[in-house]
């Protein structure tokens, strides 16, 4: 017995008998589908109760009233009503018209009784009857007396005129001769003598004014200002001499200043990484000890240690700090400047203490992005030291780092707390980044005092200066950290120079002292 044939599954015969099948499953739904829609839609419009609509001739005596005839039926009134009202009224006209007329018999009665008066009689006529020869005259000599004045203003005119005349004709005249002539046409119009009255003169033909007419002579605005003189704090009347005067912050080092005695940072006080050479601790000796600045003398006064931090982002000002700032100045420096190296170096050398910023969230992140140093919260703990140990690792002489300003990464202290132990075990000194009292703030970090970070013109810094003198001598000390700007620079150089000491003065209020005395200071009276 011959077995049956067998065909693939994958023919073409096969294949196009599964697509029948296929079509005749999906044509049989698609009349199920159209069956079922038909039957509802039937059922929905032709087997659906009729809608009625029922009109009811009839209504409640409520219902018409509340809806046909909203309001209340009038109610006329009664004969016996009608003639009453209209005897009430009848009675109100004549009680009104009674009143009027005693009114006007009351006004009449005074009117006489002020016409029967002579004093009152002249007030009546001046008032109603037109003016009178003498006030006629009385305008006269007015309109007289003002004619003189226009022609009295109207020859000082022409005088000035005049005397300009002279002047553009002869220009080799003698400055002095001139602005005495100002000064004394001044005078003679100030004091109300006309130019034509006879003024006594001098020999030399110069007019003598008497001497209660003399008045001071005021300062020559053309004459420059002296250097001892303040500078103005409010803009000037053109951008240029607004604008700070940058030599003064552009100077050579002075020849007289000592270096600190560490330029370099101390291999025994670094350790290698992989982020570069870390500062550390040993043999109780920290880098904030070694790279300090000392103090000779200790100040006799309250003293104020200022820090300048932001370095190196602009060079014209980096430079202007390094070599105009005095020495007891310390210096915090960017991470991210590519003459970091150069910049402490040369800082150090010119007697100044050197710290590192330390790049942290400000605001919102992304909206202001720190950098790939900086701390950023929702990073990784690991990824967020290993950015602060590239900082740590920069290979130059500081004693400690400086938050950025206004962040807002520590204020979260469970995400802070282990950054601020690896700096503290490292021997370095964290600066705050705001002044604020109310903002949280760890144990061992320093928060300045007075913390100059925007509104830069030159009375605002003067005013949060001063605050920060007014501290001092309260206290007896106090800490100003300074965001770098070239007007920031400036004005504290000039506040600076005007608390040194004097020959009238030679104890001044306060002292400058570096930040690294002030740290000691402060810890050994916490102790």
């Amino acid at each position: 017995m011959a077995s049956k044939k067998k065909t693939s599954p994958f023919s073409e015969k096969e294949l196009i008998a599964g697509k029948k099948r296929a079509f005749k499953v999906v044509s049989f739904l698609a009349f199920i589908s159209f069956f079922c829609m038909a039957a509802g839609v039937y059922t929905r419009f032709f087997k659906s109760p009729e809608i009625k609509t029922v009109y009811y001739l009839t209504k409640p005596e409520i219902r018409q009233t509340s809806l046909v005839n909203p309001q209340p039926p009038e109610e006329k009134q009664s004969p016996e009503e009608m003639a009453a009202t209209s005897q009430e009224n009848l009675q109100l006209i004549q009680e009104l018209e009674k009143e009027h007329t005693d009114i006007e018999q009351t006004a009449e009665a005074l009117r006489e009784i002020i016409q029967s008066s002579p004093e009152t009689a002249g007030l009546i006529e001046k008032s109603v009857l037109p003016e009178t020869p003498e006030l006629q005259k009385l305008q006269q000599e007015k309109d007289m007396e003002e004619q003189k004045k226009l022609e009295e203003i109207e020859k000082l005119h022409q005088l000035r005129m005049e005397r300009e005349n002279e002047k553009s004709a002869a220009p080799d005249m003698n400055e002095e001769k001139a602005s005495a002539e100002r000064q004394e046409t001044a005078v003679v119009e100030k004091s109300g003598i006309k130019p034509d009255e006879n003024i006594p003169s001098s020999e030399n033909g110069q007019k003598i004014i008497p001497v209660n007419l003399k008045e001071p002579t005021p300062p020559d605005p053309m004459i420059g200002a002296r250097s001892d003189l303040p500078h103005p704090d409010l803009i000037q009347t053109n951008l240029m001499g607004s604008l700070p005067d940058f030599s003064l912050i552009k100077k050579a080092a002075s020849q007289t200043v000592i270096p600190l005695h560490i330029i370099d940072p101390l291999p025994e006080l670094q350790e290698t990484s992989r982020y570069g050479k870390l500062p550390v601790e040993k043999t109780g000796k920290t880098p904030f000890s070694a790279y300090g600045k000392s103090l000779e003398t200790p100040p006799a006064t309250p003293y104020i240690a200022i820090l300048f931090s932001g370095l190196g982002k602009r060079d014209n000002a980096t430079r202007s700090a390094i070599t105009s700032l005095p020495d007891v100045v310390s210096l915090s420096f960017s991470p991210y400047t590519e003459k970091l190296k150069t910049y402490i170096t040369d800082a150090r050398k010119t007697g100044h203490e050197t710290l590192l910023d330390l790049p942290m969230q400000q605001g919102m992140f992304p909206e202001t992005d720190p950098g790939p140093l900086g701390l950023v919260s929702g990073l990784p703990e690991q990824e967020n030291r290993k950015r602060l140990h590239k900082v740590l690792g920069q290979d130059v002489a500081y004693i400690g780092l400086t938050a950025a300003s206004n962040e807002n990464f520590s204020y979260s202290g469970s995400q802070m707390k282990p950054f601020f132990d690896e700096i503290e075990q490292r021997g370095l000194i964290y600066i705050d980044g705001t002044d604020n009292p109310r903002m949280p703030l760890f144990k061992d970090a320093l928060r300045p005092d007075i913390h100059i970070a925007n509104e830069f013109h030159r009375a605002a810094i003067r005013v949060r200066l001063e605050k920060a003198r007014q501290i001092a001598l309260e206290k007896g000390f106090a800490f100003v950290r300074i965001e770098t700007v070239p007007i920031s620079l400036l004005t504290t150089i000039e506040w600076m120079k005007s608390l040194e000491p004097t020959e009238k003065n030679p104890v001044p209020e306060v002292t400058f002292v570096p930040l690294s005395y002030y740290v000691a200071q402060r810890k050994k009276n916490e102790q």
